[in-house]
């Protein structure tokens, strides 16, 4: 299934049925409340969303219905799309949505069930894109030159956010979690593996230290659950850029130690 280009408007998305992977940025956080589910928070960052379009009018009505900011909240993604700056689409005349959430399996769940409500297939439609991962298909040019007026000024604020440090306590957190131990060193792309909740009214919820609580209300991490089971803490684009900036310290991240960690945040080539 092949993408078309990128497209910062509606206009030229065409009139036919197929899916599509919308780009929104989050400049702040923001609470979502599913039906049946606990609040979670979304943090600030860059977010896909996989969906569809069979009615009338195809892609090209329900794409231009996501860029707008005056309609009624109907759907999970409504609340997104208002609260924050859809950036532009990738569209697939005659794809499937769920088919799109399979090519991206290896980015983080921010919520399971966003979007996916009436969908048996797939964890979440709506998918948190870190800093440094690669898509499977194009990557627009999402400075505030080509951007435009409007999200240029909700990426001078990610900007801003993406300057944030970790504390004292989430370095060492961050040390603890990621020291190499066995044979194949741990990853920052697995995250944070997290608890539950055993008991009591939050049974079953992810059970969070006042180090992650603190990681993701400054929107350096997002909660999101895995293929096994378990909850992990995943690094936003904000977290992403905290760490180059503590891998730069050798007093905060020794090389001898972290080397691992140092290489994996290194820019690829395709990066430069």
């Amino acid at each position: 299934m092949q993408a078309s280009q990128f497209h910062r408007t509606a206009e030229a998305v065409p009139s036919v049925a197929g899916a599509y992977v919308l780009l929104v940025r989050l400049a702040e956080a923001m609470d979502v409340a599913l039906p049946g589910r606990a609040k979670a928070i979304l943090p600030p960052g860059r977010y896909l969303y996989c969906g569809s379009a069979r009615g009338p009018g195809g892609l090209r009505a329900r794409v231009g219905r996501h860029m707008r900011r005056d309609k009624s909240l109907r759907w999970h993604i409504d609340h997104l799309t208002t609260a924050g700056t859809v950036t532009g689409c990738w569209v697939f005349p005659a794809g499937d949505e769920c088919a799109l959430v399979e090519r991206f399996a290896a980015l983080p769940v921010p919520i399971p069930g966003f979007g996916s409500s009436d969908c048996t297939v797939c964890r979440s439609h709506l998918l948190a894109w870190p800093d440094g991962v690669a898509l499977p298909f194009g990557v627009p040019d999402v400075s505030p030159a080509a951007a435009g007026p409007d999200v240029a000024r909700v990426l001078s604020v990610a900007a801003m956010t993406d300057t944030v440090d970790f504390t004292a306590a989430e370095r060492d957190l961050i040390r603890r979690e990621f020291m190499s131990r066995w044979s194949e060193p741990p990853r920052l792309a697995d995250g944070i593996l997290l608890k539950r909740w055993a008991t009591g009214p939050r049974k079953g919820e992810p059970k969070l230290t006042a180090t992650v609580q603190s990681l993701l209300e400054r929107g350096l991490v997002t909660i999101a659950e895995t293929d096994r089971g378990f909850p992990r803490a995943h690094f936003t684009a904000a977290g992403y850029a905290a760490l180059r900036a503590m891998a730069a310290s050798p007093r905060h991240l020794p090389p001898e130690r972290y080397g691992h960690l140092i290489d994996e945040l290194a820019p690829r080539p395709e990066d430069r």
